[in-house]
């Protein structure tokens, strides 16, 4: 008996340590025809600041879906100097 409650307790450390998510998940490049599921922005971060650049910037963000899985996405947005003058 003490033998399997042992082989049960390392069974099922061994399982909640597989589903917790150490890795980065590998970068995904977003389409805009894509429907995003969105539970939770961890991170976003730019190449360069937004403020200062003309035209298209690399973004990253890293977000978490309503299923509990990490994303990594990769996208552009434009910079906002073109439209300061």
């Amino acid at each position: 008996m003490l033998a399997s409650l042992m082989m049960f307790s390392v069974y099922a450390s061994a399982q909640s340590a597989s589903n917790v998510n150490v890795a980065t998940p590998e970068p995904e490049h977003y389409n805009y025809s894509e429907h995003m599921d969105i539970a939770k922005v961890i991170n976003i971060t730019t190449a360069e600041d937004t403020n200062n650049a003309c035209g298209p910037v690399d973004a990253h963000m890293v977000y978490v879906d309503h299923k509990g899985a990490t994303h990594d996405l990769q996208y552009k947005i434009f910079g906002s100097a073109c439209l300061n003058g």
